[in-house]
């Protein structure tokens, strides 16, 4: 499916893209220094295949956007990426356009730059909360609760409906596969209850990423955290994306020597399956929340 701008003389047009064509997208976003993680792509296509479009002029990709579908009330907006050389022409909103009809009337999150924060509000999102990008580096840890396993084909069920118990919605589609492959893993923490943490990670352009991260109280998250690090290369960059009301995430990851890069802005137009629940402790990623 494409679609022609009203302005047919500059040779403009909106596809839904392909897996192969997004691998364009996906080298756009590392020009941006998204830190992307690897696999990633993959893995959102696999929520909603017909919400990702690139926008060509002549024939050229200079503008992307997805709107990703994960419930019959809930979609993302990421992915929302503009050449440089051709801002300002009115392709982002072309190719916004096409994506937004896409939802369908759900509920639209996003995850914004705070620039765009008022550009954002014109169409109707609200801010509900920020979200803080952190860095620093993997260190080896002595973890003080043995409790924890890794995340597997008999266990993923009940992640998902973990994880769904934060966001308000099964993500089966994303997570079905999210922690599995290469470098990739996921750890949960079981107590008497059944589960009490997960976390997940995977490796990214800048060394690895953390996500989605949940734990039921503070020894829990430490505990992941701390495990989750001793699972990759020492000294190795880690990356998290933590919300702002997780206060005592964002002061255990500065103890450990983290710093605040930049952060964003989760927004939505309408009303969201589920706002900020406490114990989210890291989005899996800023283009699906």
């Amino acid at each position: 499916m494409s679609r022609i701008t009203e302005r047919p003389e500059i040779q403009f047009r909106v596809s839904i893209a392909t897996p192969e064509a997004w691998q364009v997208v996906v080298e756009m976003a590392r020009q941006e220094n998204w830190d992307l993680g690897e696999g990633d792509a993959s893995r959102f296509l696999n929520v909603d295949a017909p919400g990702f479009y690139i926008g060509y002029w002549q024939d050229r990709p200079i503008a992307s956007i997805s709107v990703v579908n994960h419930a019959q009330n809930y979609a993302h907006l990421g992915h929302y990426i503009v050449n440089p050389d051709f801002r300002g022409q009115g392709f982002g909103l072309a190719v916004w356009s096409m994506a937004i009809e896409h939802a369908e009337g759900r509920c639209i999150g996003l995850d914004g730059m705070p620039a765009q924060e008022a550009t954002y509000q014109k169409y109707g999102f609200k801010t509900h909360y920020h979200t803080f990008r952190m860095v620093g580096a993997a260190t080896k840890n002595i973890v003080e609760l043995y409790n924890i396993e890794l995340v597997d084909q008999k266990n993923i069920t009940s992640v998902i409906d973990y994880d769904a118990s934060f966001v308000g919605y099964s993500r089966a589609g994303l997570l079905t596969e999210w922690f599995f492959g290469q470098g990739r893993k996921g750890l949960l923490l079981v107590g008497n209850k059944g589960i009490e943490g997960v976390i997940g990670l995977r490796p990214c352009d800048g060394g690895y990423r953390v996500g989605p991260f949940y734990a039921a109280n503070e020894k829990n998250m430490r505990a992941l955290m701390l495990a989750a690090m001793n699972e990759m290369p020492q000294q190795t960059n880690v990356t998290l994306d933590i919300p702002e009301y997780a206060q005592q995430t964002i002061a255990f990851a500065r103890s450990l020597g983290f710093k605040t890069l930049f952060h964003t802005c989760r927004m939505y137009r309408g009303e969201p399956p589920a706002d900020y629940q406490l114990g989210i402790n890291a989005l899996a990623s800023l283009e699906l929340g």
